[in-house]
């Protein structure tokens, strides 16, 4: 009988501490789904600062927003939605970060954004695109050429960047590249999502910048081979240029554009940058064969303060233009009126055309040939 009240005894305590413990995760599972609700709440009102631009501001809600959120790094028990919360919040952060051109902190968030695991491949998609944009940009600042484009968000910011900073950055380009780091979140981008037509594009662009030219024209292929009618963001000659090698037509006015604000991207043997891949060969030419030249020389000669020649051959006191585009109407007018200034002042000149890049030694040598024997 004492046995018998004794095991039922046992068992009372057992039922009881089950229930207690049931009610115990009911009450924290309650818990929980409070902090996640509360936590969404501000995430969402995060958002919408953002969206007014209010960078700052945001950034020190979705940081709330973190720090009340249950799951915070678990990710072996972390849940899609978790996943899809954490990885957005640190998205988002970067994003204002990198509105804010505070460059560093914009990387170290995509940085937390990537390491959500169970993030899907497509946001870790928009993280490397992020973090490639960011390095870029930052290059762009060491450089002074922080300008409008495919990789800049123009807009005032109340962050300051001291010239301490602006060393530190020289630095740290000189160390480690960020062009290359650049290019290595493109890849990684592209390498996920192979039809993600900017990653390949952008890819295609840090390559220029690498000088890797065959790797970019693979880049750039695949651009193509997406969507033909891609637009040329960042006005890279080398893109216009496989476009018309495979038959494809460009705006008449996207080209004139370009060839007045083309940025120099292709190196040569000397060191110069220049802005077309026939440009290069025409310096390396002129470098075999031991010509000494000036690129992009200003003519004082001529009529006009900025005439300028593509090249300057000092010891034959000849130029040399590259016409690329003398296909199109428009473009023929600047062509016959830039020509016209070098008969006017009896000038040594001659020019290398769209159909002389098939067989561009050539075409060198056989102009070259009343002023020299090469």
């Amino acid at each position: 009988m004492v046995i018998h009240h004794i095991k039922k005894f046992f068992e009372s305590q057992k039922k009881r501490m089950s229930e207690k413990k049931k009610e115990e995760d009911k009450l924290e599972s309650f818990r929980e789904t409070e902090e996640m609700r509360k936590a969404e709440e501000i995430k969402r009102e995060a958002d919408r600062l953002a969206q007014l631009k209010q960078y700052t501001t945001a950034i020190e809600e979705y940081n709330k927003a973190l720090e009340l959120y249950p799951y915070k790094g678990n990710e072996q028990d972390m849940f899609k939605n978790a996943a899809e919360f954490l990885f957005k919040c640190n998205y988002n952060i970067a994003a204002c970060f990198s509105y804010l051109d505070s460059f560093d902190n914009a990387i170290g968030h995509f940085d937390r954004a990537l390491q959500v695991e169970m993030a899907d491949d497509e946001n870790k998609v928009r993280a490397l695109m992020g973090k490639g944009n960011t390095f870029y940009r930052k290059k762009l600042f060491v450089e002074g050429r922080y300008k409008a484009g495919a990789y800049r968000i123009s807009m005032d910011t109340e962050y300051e960047i001291s010239d301490k900073k602006v060393e530190e950055y020289k630095e740290e380009d000189r160390k480690k590249n960020f062009i290359k780091m650049a290019h290595e979140c493109f890849t990684q981008a592209a390498e996920l999502d192979k039809s993600h037509i900017d990653a390949w594009y952008n890819k295609g662009h840090m390559e220029m910048l690498m000088s890797k030219i065959k790797d970019a024209v693979q880049s750039f292929d695949s651009v193509i081979s997406i969507n033909k009618n891609y637009e040329n963001k960042e006005a890279i000659s080398l893109f216009d240029e496989i476009k018309k090698e495979k038959g494809i037509s460009i705006k008449t006015s996207e080209i004139m554009d370009r060839s007045e604000g083309a940025e120099p991207s292709f190196k040569t043997k000397t060191g110069h940058l220049v802005k077309t891949r026939a440009e290069m060969e025409i310096a390396n030419f002129l470098f075999n064969n031991n010509l000494l030249f000036q690129y992009n020389t200003v003519a004082t000669w001529a009529d006009k303060d900025d005439f300028r020649a593509s090249f300057y051959i000092p010891k034959l006191d000849l130029y040399i233009d590259n016409h690329p585009y003398d296909y199109l109407k428009e473009y023929q007018k600047i062509m016959k009126t830039k020509i016209k200034q070098y008969e006017k002042h009896k000038k040594k000149h001659i020019y290398i055309t769209s159909e002389d890049e098939k067989n561009i030694e050539d075409s060198i040598k056989l102009k070259m040939k009343p002023y020299i024997m090469l």
